[in-house]
This record gives C-alpha cells, sequence and structure tokens, in this order.
C-alpha cells in the first residue's frame, strides 16, 4: 500500500466518484480506480458500492472513511514537508508520492534506533536493501531525510517531522488494515449461498436458510457459510459471476451453464380482504381489472407467475389498464392487502399466516411456484449444492407438495 492510494480512496468515498476525484487530482481515471481496488484488495473487503451513476460507501467504507480523512490529511501534511514543482496544488503533488507504507514504517524504525544496521537486524531484512529504500524514500520527498555520520543515522529537522507525521499515520494505518489477514483467509474459504428474500418466519425459504446455517458448519467446519437475500435475476447473475456457490431461487427458467434441483413447489392464489373478495365474487379477471395489485418486480419468479396468469385471461388491452404498484418487500405488500384494499399473488401456504379478514383465490396447478437449488455447473459448487441437498433432505425440507402440507 502507498500514500497515494490511501489519498485517491479518501477522495473517491468523499466525492462519490471515480472521475471527480481523478480530475481533483490531477490523475488519471484508471490511476485512481487503482488505487481504491489495491486498499479493498489489501484490507480485503469492500469500501464502495455503485448506485446509478454515481458511488457509495458501504457500511465498512462509511467507518473506514473516518480513518481515510485523517490519513489523507497527515498525508497532504506529508506532502508539504517535500519539493513541491511550482504552482501545483498541494492536492495533485500528494497523489504523485508514490511511497510505500512499507518504506515509511522502515525509516520510522532507522528513526528510532539512529542506525541503518540495526534497524536492518531488527526488520531482518539486509543493510543494503534499507539503504536503497531510504534513499527511494528521500527521492520521492526530493530531500534528505536522514545526517549520516559515523555515529550512525539520525533524522534531521525534515525526517523528524517526517516522523512525528508518520507515526500517527502508521497507527491509523494498523487501524484500517487490522484483522485484514483474518478476512482474507476467510474469504478464501468462504461459501456464499444466495437466497430470494423469505416471505415470513415461518416460510420455507427461512426454515431452510436456517437449517443451513446451523448443519453448515458440522459438515463443512473450514468453510464459514454465508448467507444473502436479493431477487431471483440478481441471484443468477450472481451465480455466473461466481459471487454466490449456490443459489435458492423461485423461477422455472434458468440459463444455460446453470445446474438446478427443484426442491419443493407451491399453489399460488390472488389473496385480498375477503370483502374485497366477495365484491368481485372471487372472479380472476374482475379482481385483476377493478382492483389495484401489489407486485414484486419483474426480477422476481413471484412475478413472472403473475405475467403468465395475465397473459392468458386478459387481452392486450385490458393489461395495459391494470393499476398496479411494485415494490421488492413481502411485509408491504402484506399491508397493502390487508389495510389498503389491495390484491397480490402469494403463494397458497402464506394464506393461513394472514389475518383472519383475508381471503384468496386459488389458481390451477399450471401457475404452481417452484423452489430450486441453483449451481454453476463443473468446479466446487456441484459438491457444495450436493451437500446442501442433503442437508435439506434429512431435515425433511424437500419434496413436491411440501409447501401445500406446510400450509395444512
Amino acid at each position: 500500500m502507498d500514500l497515494a492510494s490511501l489519498l485517491s480512496a479518501h477522495y473517491v468515498l468523499s466525492l462519490g466518484s471515480i472521475r471527480e476525484a481523478a480530475r481533483v487530482l490531477s490523475r488519471p481515471v484508471s490511476s485512481v480506480a487503482a488505487g481504491l481496488s489495491r486498499l479493498q484488495v489489501h484490507i480485503a473487503t469492500p469500501l464502495t458500492t455503485a448506485v446509478a451513476n454515481r458511488i457509495q460507501p458501504t457500511l465498512e467504507g462509511l467507518r473506514v472513511g473516518h480513518d481515510l480523512k485523517d490519513a489523507a490529511d497527515l498525508i497532504l501534511d506529508l506532502a508539504r514537508l517535500s519539493t513541491v514543482p511550482g504552482e501545483t496544488p498541494i492536492e495533485q503533488h500528494a497523489a504523485r508520492l508514490s511511497v510505500p507504507m512499507l518504506a515509511l514504517q522502515r525509516f520510522l524504525v532507522v528513526g528510532r534506533s539512529g542506525s541503518i544496521r540495526r534497524a536492518a537486524l531488527e526488520i531482518g531484512i539486509g543493510q543494503p536493501q534499507l539503504t536503497r529504500q531510504l534513499k527511494s524514500l528521500e527521492q520521492s520527498f526530493g530531500l534528505p531525510l536522514l545526517d549520516r555520520t559515523a555515529a550512525g543515522a539520525f533524522p534531521n529537522e525534515t525526517g523528524r517531522r517526517v516522523i512525528l507525521l508518520g507515526e500517527e499515520l502508521e497507527a491509523i494505518w494498523l487501524r484500517i488494515s487490522d484483522h485484514a489477514g483474518d478476512r482474507f483467509r476467510r474469504a478464501n474459504t468462504m461459501t456464499h449461498v444466495g437466497s430470494v428474500t423469505p416471505l415470513g418466519r415461518e416460510s420455507l425459504v427461512a426454515k431452510i436458510l436456517a437449517r443451513l446455517a446451523v448443519e453448515w458448519p458440522k459438515r463443512m467446519p473450514r468453510r464459514p457459510l454465508y448467507i444473502s437475500s436479493t431477487n431471483a435475476e440478481e441471484l443468477l447473475a450472481g451465480l455466473n459471476a461466481r459471487l454466490y456457490d449456490l443459489a435458492i431461487v423461485d423461477t422455472v427458467e434458468l440459463p444455460p451453464g446453470i445446474g438446478h434441483r427443484v426442491i419443493s413447489r407451491a399453489g399460488l392464489a390472488l389473496v385480498g380482504a375477503a370483502d374485497v373478495i366477495a365484491a368481485e365474487e372471487g372472479d380472476l379477471r374482475r379482481l385483476l381489472m377493478n382492483r389495484p395489485i401489489a407486485l414484486p418486480s419483474l426480477k422476481s419468479g413471484l412475478r413472472q407467475k403473475f405475467v403468465d396468469l395475465t397473459a392468458d385471461i386478459l387481452a392486450a388491452s385490458e393489461r395495459a389498464r391494470l393499476s398496479f404498484v411494485e415494490i421488492d418487500s413481502i411485509p408491504v405488500i402484506a399491508n397493502l392487502v390487508a389495510d389498503h384494499g389491495y390484491i397480490a399473488l402469494l403463494p397458497q401456504w402464506a394464506i393461513p399466516q394472514l389475518d383472519a379478514g383475508m381471503t384468496a383465490v386459488a389458481l390451477a396447478p399450471a401457475y404452481d411456484m417452484r423452489l430450486s437449488l441453483a449451481w454453476r455447473e463443473g468446479g466446487t459448487s456441484e459438491n457444495i449444492a450436493r451437500a446442501a441437498g442433503q442437508i435439506l433432505d434429512a431435515a425433511g425440507l424437500t419434496g413436491d407438495g411440501l409447501l401445500e402440507k406446510q400450509a395444512g
């Protein structure tokens, strides 16, 4: 890690844009992006996430950002000690200080010991190698930092100031990089499982994820499990990008190269308040045409089933007149149904968990929802999928009709 990379990362996080940071620092966009990437790789955790055309800090980025701000201030102070060419703004000059943190830390050891030879012994490297690193450091600053005498090597006035700033910067860097080794080891062995978002505590998906969390460490003690939830489209994209080793998806259509095993299927129903369903006499077409509908986005398997249903029973002109809101949150959808007169498409097993005033119109078996384990074919993912399937089989959490049995 070098000072320029730390400075670049701070400006990207604070400005929310790699291009804007590159403009302020007068550096190529690729150099700024590479600096941020080096830091993230070194500490083994992402600091940013892309939202539209902007970059936003992750939660870890927000936490580390405070230390990066302090580090950037110290780097600017170090840059002011060096030779600044012409009218160059200090930020742009500092962004060219490609001084490795390791070289700065070794200079601190020399400053404390007062001898290059003793410092080399303490560090555990050869004296010639340390001497070369010190000369390179002085060249980066454009100034001598040590007075070399027969009695040893002692920091001059500029060197002493570098030591004061360097010790503060070293303390910050140790905080930022703390536990990086543990994160590297954990990341290299971790099993990533993605899943469609559970519909509730009693849902099959919630039970599957809980069972995997309990049983996985017993079967794979050296491969810690990480579980996250999103929609089916992002899960499949994540499998292809190798972000997930295994995914639990609720869609039938799977891209080439993705293996899968159907572990359960459930009937679907249009759900609404009892008086809403009664007013339309339980007629699917009338319900769809006359009532507002709460739906998940097209990225979900549940929404794909709704598209199939409307294509079968409504004309194109009727589908264009549907009134619906898209919300990728089942609890919010349930609230709209319970309190605001909306209807929604839900698995039949979820109906007993709804309020007493709710009722449903069951759909034909052709619209049943399938739940599948999906993995990228080849490599270790197939073994991971096999182990997960065995855990779920042993727990009785797989098999056609399982969701209907739960509802009963």
